[in-house]
Formats: C-alpha cells, structure tokens, sequence
C-alpha cells in the first residue's frame, strides 16, 4: 500500500480530514514494521496512531488497556464505524469471554484490547501461545515505569507477554513521561532502536490556576462559585473514595440543575460503568473522581476540572487537568490548594511497598524518596509565582515558547485580574526565615521541630547540653520570639516547602527536619522566599507578651535546696532514659522536675498529683524519682496534694 494513500484511508475508515502534528510519521514507522514511542498530549489523537495501522496492515493487533472503561469506550467507538474491534477483560460473563476467545482462534483480524492480567491468567495461556498479532500497542505505557506516577505491576512485565507474542513490531503510547519514564518504557518492552516521538507537552488552550485554601468550609465556597460561573460540563478529582462520596453529596444538595455522577473503586462495577457513560452522555455534567476516572475519555466539551485534593506529582497532575478542552476551545484547570493535602500524599507515599512486603527494603526507600521530590515539585506548582504552563512544560524537557498564556499567574502580571496583597516578603521577614533555615541546616538533619525551635530561643534542656547544641552559632538567635511562635513559624516553612519532615528508621522519636533544595536557595539568598510567607512574623503584642513571660521565668528564684533535689532528679532521669532508651525529655520536661522538686511528694499517690506526671509515667518512673529525692523509697504516707 504506498503511503500517499494513508489520508484517503483516515477518510474512509475514521472520516476525518486530515492528520494532527506528526500522526502521519508515527503511522508510518508502525506500518513499516519498527518499534515506536508516542509522547504525545491528552486530545493529540494516539489512538489513532495504532487504529488506522491495524485497519490498514490487516491482521490482528493486540492493545493493553489499564481499564475496563476505557476498552469499552474505544471498542464502542471503532464498532460505531464498522471497524472490527473485540474485547476481553473481566466485565464479560463467561459465554462472552469464550466466545471473544473463539473468534481469536479463527484467525480474527482487528483490534484486541486486553487487560494487562488477562495475559498471566491460566485460562489464558493457551490462547495466548498461538496468538501472532501483527501490531502490539501499549496504551497508558507509563504505567510500564516504577517512576511514573501510575505505575501497575502487570505492565512491568509486559516485555514477557511481546516475546510469548512473538516480538510483533511495538509501539507504546502515553501523554505523560519525563526522561526517566521513557527510558524504562524502552527497557521493560524491549523496544529495538524504536522511532520516538514527542509532539511536545503544551496546550495552550487550557487556563491553569492554584488557589491556596485553608480550610475545607473555603474548598466548598470555591467549587461551589466556580460552577455557577461555568455552565459546560466539569470533572473534580479527589484523593480519597470518603472526599468523592462528601463532594458528590455536597453538589447534589446546592446544585439541584446540575447532573452529578461520583466514580471510585469503592463503588461496583456496574455502578461506575453506568455513571460514566451517563457523564459522557449528559451536558452540563459533573463527574465527582478519583484518579482513575477519565483515563482516555474522549468527551470534548469538558470545560472545567477541579482537583479538590492536590495530586502527588505533576504527571499525574498534568494528565488529569489535560481531560478539559480536548475539543481545542479554552477550559480552565483550577487546583485548590491546600497543606493538608500534602500530609494526605506524604501518607501515601508511607505506604509504598507494602502491597508487596516481600520488595527489597532499598528499593522501597528508593521509591519513596522519588515520590517526595516529585511532592515537592508539586508543591513548588501550586505556590509558584511563575508561569504555570512554562513549569508544566520544564518539567517535561518542552523548550516550546509560551505566548499568550492565561493562567492565574500571568493573567495577574499582565493586569487582567485583581490583585490581592502583593506576596513580596520584606526584608524583616527574609531575614527571619534565613535564620531559621540556618537553624535547621545546623541541626544537619538529625532533630524536629521541638530541637529547632530550643536551640533558636536559646532554651537549656537536656537535650541541648547532651548534643552540645548550645554552643551552635544560631543558639539563642531567635530569643525574643518564644519556643512556641518559633514552633509555629518553623511549621509555616515546612508548609511552605522550604524544608521537609523526614520519619526516622524506626519512626519512634517522630520526624526530624531537613532542608529542601527550595529552602537552601532561599537560606543562601540565590531565591526570594516564597509569598506565601509574607504574613510569617508574629504580631508586635505576641511578642511583648511571650518576652515578658521568658523574663519572669528567668527571674523565679529557686533556693539552693530545691536546686540540689532538682540535679539529683535530672540525675535519676538521664538513668532511666539510658535504661529505656528513650530521650529524656519524654520521661519528664525540666518543669516537672522542677515541681516535683519544689513539692517533694512523699509518695507514688502523691507524686501522680503533679502536672506531668500522669498513671502511666508514675508506674513506670515515679519510685526512682521518689528514690532520688530522699535515698530511699518511701510508702507508708498518703498525703494528698493539690493538682499543680
């Protein structure tokens, strides 16, 4: 067949007019017999690019789809147009799937689309064994890489399934995979010398926008406005089943005209197939999702998606917002922007690896310290004060330029909305934050928040002298502040991603605090600080007063005699914390000492009316407190004091 023909045959088999940007070469290298690589945006048209080679090559070609729906989807569509289409996946009863199977040993000539588990079904071998398709597409194909942000098992091994098949000439497609994704998509298909084409990540017809929301009562209040301004219909992504289930019954009860279809995989099966194409069929609809939803949903006219929740990565980001707009007309992509939402993903990310305990403990490490970069990549998105369309597109190594663009960003630098309160931190406030950035990087990654915020208010505990941090340069340099502003403000930075919380090993003294490379440009002055901050400083009042009460603690005398039981209980406490392991300010805080040593309990009874000194820490620490204020145990007396 000579190629001047392909366009006459997108005519007639597909009816339309032309081909999009590089359709034409990537059909060519398929029906040339060579492996390919499709990058290629959501609405650029990849299906395509494997369904005129199958209709025009003849034969059979097998496609590995993620989800039922999609199959169906493209299924119903290719029938529509009296292209053969089959396929076979676990929403056929069993006379379904022996009928599908039936068909392929007749030597079927079309497009299979097969779930990636069908193929290490043993009832599936067989037929397997004897299938030679002459095309093997790989949909959603960063779903092959352990980096990229839906990563599936049964892809990995995909490599296996083309060798069973007879290594038939492969391409792999996908809207989203940076550098590292395409290199294992190449690697675990075993892709010989394939043709790779990027037709580039840009859609300038998409408006991207963040807007940063403290509270859930905030969220509502903005999804609720945005749909009564956009009439076309929209998708809100959620991270959780429990927030599609509050979302869905929120916009069911507000928005009585709209049509609202939740989607997640809590629901049944038939539930969900039938909500979607409901969606699909409705205007004005609302699909309320996880994840999940849309994956190669064609429904052009979507005009709004939501992401309720903050996603983990900018792929997945990326491919969720390019569900708007496929039509080419302008949609809006709108992320509502929350801290909370960060603790939701770092908890995700806590659970990489124990659907398969069995992973090397390395490996798992190793995944979870790359979902956390790209976390925080994220992050740097929804608080950049650069253009959104420029960053979605560094990320992917696009150098395309960026003219006219409208999200939120530009729109703001070019005038075209209002300003609120310009986030341009002064040099008061920068100050501040490079001593507190310097702080924790003295600390080296080896202490929290509490250890932080002693040593910049120059508080002297026993953990400050234990680890010599007293005679760090930054000890004190915060001391009019308090430990407990300094606390507040330290929780400001790591909300604003300039340093991070990283659980220990065997996460039993909590989190330690450490630089992200955000903060160490900011503490080295190579990049302002985020505008978010602006507001970081205390109130002058708060200042006074937490000044105040340092100075009246510092004045309160303690006599010699008190200070001589006080050192024999700190004495007792470095013991036991020794013994238990544990730190010794988790035993008693220096205050409770202090009381103790003031009040001199006479026994156990007595010792647990002491503020810090509950049931659990008298039983386990009180008769060697006891021992340490008079030499020896004492147990006949019972008097009773005062909580103090």
């Amino acid at each position: 067949m000579a190629m001047s023909d392909l366009r006459e045959h997108l005519q007639n088999h597909f009816g339309l007019d032309d081909f999009r940007p590089r359709q034409r070469e990537v059909i060519e290298d398929v029906l040339g017999g060579k492996d390919v690589l499709c990058v290629m945006p959501t609405g650029a048209g990849k299906s395509l690019c494997y369904q005129l080679p199958a209709i025009v090559g003849g034969g059979l070609t097998v496609v590995v789809s993620p989800l039922i729906s999609l199959m169906e989807d493209q299924v119903q569509q290719l029938s529509d147009e009296g292209l053969p289409a089959l396929l076979l996946n676990s929403s056929l009863n069993a006379a379904e799937q022996r009928e599908v199977i039936a068909k392929l040993h007749q030597d079927f000539n079309g497009l299979l689309y097969v779930a990636p588990e069908r193929f290490f079904a043993a009832s599936f071998r067989s037929t397997l064994d004897q299938l030679r398709p002459k095309l093997f597409a790989v949909d959603e194909a960063h779903c092959v890489s352990q980096w990229g942000h839906d990563f599936r098992p049964e892809y990995s091994r995909l490599g296996d399934v083309r060798e069973r098949l007879g290594n038939p000439p492969t391409i792999a497609l996908t809207a989203t995979a940076t550098d590292d994704v395409r290199e294992d998509i190449i690697l675990n298909l075993r892709l010989s010398e394939p043709s790779i084409v990027i037709t580039g990540f840009d859609r300038p017809n998409l408006a991207y926008e963040s807007r940063r929301v403290a509270k859930v009562a905030e969220k509502t209040n903005e999804l609720l406005g945005m749909f009564r301004q956009e009439p076309g219909s929209a998708i809100v992504y959620c991270a959780t089943r429990k927030a599609v289930d509050e979302v869905t019954a929120l916009l069911n009860e507000r928005l009585k005209d709209r049509a609202i279809f939740a989607y997640h995989a809590g629901m049944d099966q038939a539930a969900r197939t039938a909500n979607q194409e409901q969606f699909m069929q409705t205007d004005r609809a609302i699909a309320v999702a996880t994840n999940a939803f849309g994956m190669g949903i064609n429904k052009p006219d979507i005009r709004l998606v939501v992401h309720y929740n903050m996603p983990g990565t900018l792929e997945a980001y990326y491919q969720e917002a390019g569900r708007a707009g496929r039509d080419g007309l302008p949609a809006r992509c709108v992320m509502l922007f929350s801290f909370q939402d960060r603790r939701m993903q770092e908890f995700f990310i806590d659970k990489i690896g124990q659907e398969n305990p069995g992973t090397d403990p390395a490996v798992i490490e190793e995944l979870k310290t790359h979902a956390t970069r790209k976390l925080e990549l994220m992050l740097r998105y929804g608080q950049t004060h650069d253009c959104r369309r420029r960053m979605i597109l560094d990320y992917f190594g696009d150098s395309a330029e960026v003219h006219g663009c409208n999200c939120d960003v530009c729109r703001r630098n070019h005038g075209d909305i209002e300003v609120t309160a310009g986030p341009v931190v002064d040099e008061e406030v920068t100050l501040l934050i490079r001593q507190m950035l310097s702080a924790i990087a003295r600390l080296n990654g080896k202490f929290g928040v509490g250890a932080i915020a002693e040593v910049l208010v120059g508080e002297r505990s026993e953990r400050t002298q234990r680890w010599g941090l007293e005679t760090l340069s930054v000890f004190g340099l915060l001391k009019l502040y308090g430990t407990k502003p300094v606390i507040a403000m330290l929780h400001r930075l790591l909300e604003a991603g300039l340093a991070r919380q990283r659980r220990l090993g065997d996460q039993r003294f909590g989190s330690v605090v450490e630089l992200t490379a955000a903060g160490v440009g900011v503490m080295k002055g190579t990049q302002p600080p985020p505008g978010t901050l602006v507001d970081l400083k205390p109130s002058a009042r708060r200042r006074r007063e937490t000044k105040v009460t340092a100075q009246d603690a510092e004045e309160e005398q303690i006599d010699p005699e008190t200070m001589a039981r006080f050192e024999k209980l700190r004495a007792a406490r470095l013991e036991l914390s020794r013994a238990k392991q544990l730190p010794p300010y988790v035993i008693c805080h220096d205050s409770t000492l202090k009381t103790i040593a003031r009040i001199v309990p006479a026994d156990l009874e007595s010792l647990q009316q002491i503020k810090g000194m509950g049931p659990y820490k008298v039983q386990e620490y009180g008769q060697a407190l006891l021992n340490a204020l008079t030499g020896s145990p004492r147990r006949s007396q019972h008097t009773r004091l005062a909580r103090v």
